[in-house]
């Protein structure tokens, strides 16, 4: 996976969800959801087990096409993420998110979120 430039900004402290697919975050800035991951294998924590991972990117403008994914069911996603350390959110699903990447390409940021 290629990674961008640090963003400019620090992470978010929350994000929470209007609307299926999209969050807003403490500066009304609105991230969606690009892609949602699943997999059997957790490289992170070199396990068996299932994993889910959400790329959430924050644009100046969103495209006038909806992004491929946007045909996901995203009812598995919190309503709200909250900031709990450096490298984790804190889910209303009451499950810990892991930070896996947090970077910009060009306008866009990207936040990735592995839920542990």
């Amino acid at each position: 996976m290629a990674y961008g430039l640090p963003p400019q900004r620090s992470l978010p402290q929350f994000l929470t969800s209007p609307r299926l697919g999209i969050y807003e975050d403490e500066h009304h800035k609105l991230w969606m959801v690009a892609k949602l991951e699943s997999c059997s294998y957790s490289p992170v924590f070199n396990r068996l087990g299932s994993c889910l991972t959400v790329y959430l990117w924050q644009m100046t403008r969103f495209p006038q096409e909806p992004i491929p994914s946007s045909s996901t069911n995203f009812n598995c996603l919190p309503r709200t993420w909250r900031l709990d350390s450096m490298n984790t959110y804190w889910g209303t699903d009451s499950m810990l998110w892991r930070i896996l990447d947090h970077s910009q390409f060009g306008d866009t940021e990207q936040l990735v979120l592995m839920l542990m």
